[in-house]
């Protein structure tokens, strides 16, 4: 559905392009101005939802802990000892 309405709305804005002349362009650019809009204000509705509904569930995003080299040298040094025994 959506690519029938962009499609539509393209050919529009040519057929009125080429009716209005010099102001067609102007035209054409208040309509790539009007989809842009039009995009970016569904993006937000959806990048809403999908927080909303991941609070609803309980998914949180796991973030790595902080580890200093020593330690990871520390456990490497541990998982050599285990793999020669």
């Amino acid at each position: 559905m959506i690519i029938l309405g962009t499609i539509v709305a393209i050919v529009t804005a040519i057929i009125i392009s080429s009716f209005l002349g010099p102001y067609g362009l102007l035209t054409m650019l208040a309509v790539g101005f009007g989809f842009l809009f039009s995009i970016h204000a569904r993006l937000r509705e959806v990048q809403s939802d999908l927080k909303q509904i991941k609070q609803h569930l309980g998914i949180t995003e796991v973030k790595e802990a902080k580890v200093s080299n020593e330690e990871i040298e520390a456990e490497l040094e541990r998982e050599m000892v285990v793999a020669r025994e």
